[in-house]
C-alpha cells in the first residue's frame, strides 16, 4: 500500500478522498472544503491517503506536534471494510515515537462499541479524561467523546497539552473561528 500526501492539483485522487471524506463522516464531523484547505497550508497537519494502484483504499487525516499525533480522521473505502485495511492504516500511523491521541464517539450504540473495540484490538487505551469537541461548523454543536491513546493510557498533562492543542491551532481551520473572540 502506498501512503500519499493529498495534493489538490491531482484532481483524480483529491475528488476520489474528498468523496470518501463527505460520505464517512455527518457534516458536523468535518470541515467545509474551504476550511480543510486551509488546513493543507499549516505544516502540523497530514493529509494522507492510502492506495493500491488507482484504487483508494482509506484516508487518515492527523496533526503532528511536539511529541504527538491526533488522529483527526480515519476512513476506509466502505467496498473494502472488513478486510484489515483499518489496522494497516493505524500501524503505519504509529511507526514513529509519537503519542497518538484519537476521540470517539461516546458508548451508545453498537457502533460505538466496536469502534472502541476495533481501537483496542490495535493497542489504543480508552482514558478517564473529559473532552469536548468544538464544532466545525457554525451550525454544529459542541460534542462530548471518548479519548483513546496510544501506546499507553496519556497522563492528565498530556491530556492538557492535547486540549490547548486542539483549542488553539486546530480550531482556526473551523468555519466561523475568530480569534478575537
Amino acid at each position: 500500500m502506498d501512503y500519499l500526501r493529498i495534493e489538490i492539483d491531482d484532481k483524480e485522487r483529491w475528488d476520489k478522498v474528498w468523496e470518501l471524506y463527505e460520505k464517512s463522516f455527518p457534516d458536523a464531523e468535518r470541515r467545509k472544503k474551504n476550511d480543510h484547505l486551509r488546513a493543507f497550508e499549516d505544516e502540523r497537519f497530514f493529509p494522507l491517503s492510502a492506495w493500491e494502484g488507482q484504487q483508494l483504499i482509506g484516508i487518515m487525516f492527523f496533526w503532528e506536534w511536539e511529541s504527538y499525533r491526533y488522529l483527526e480522521h480515519l476512513a476506509v473505502n466502505p467496498e473494502l471494510r472488513g478486510h484489515g485495511y483499518g489496522s494497516q492504516l493505524l500501524r503505519h500511523l504509529r511507526d514513529s515515537e509519537h503519542t497518538i491521541i484519537l476521540e470517539i464517539d461516546p458508548l451508545n450504540n453498537e457502533l460505538s462499541v466496536r469502534r472502541l473495540q476495533f481501537y483496542e484490538r490495535a493497542g489504543y487505551t480508552l482514558t478517564p479524561y473529559r473532552f469536548v469537541h468544538l464544532p466545525y461548523r457554525i451550525e454544529g454543536q459542541k460534542q462530548e467523546l471518548l479519548i483513546l491513546s496510544y501506546p499507553e493510557m496519556i497522563s492528565k498533562e498530556q491530556h492538557n497539552d492535547f486540549l490547548k492543542f486542539v483549542n488553539e491551532v486546530v480550531i482556526q481551520y473551523c468555519e466561523g473561528y475568530n480569534p478575537l473572540q
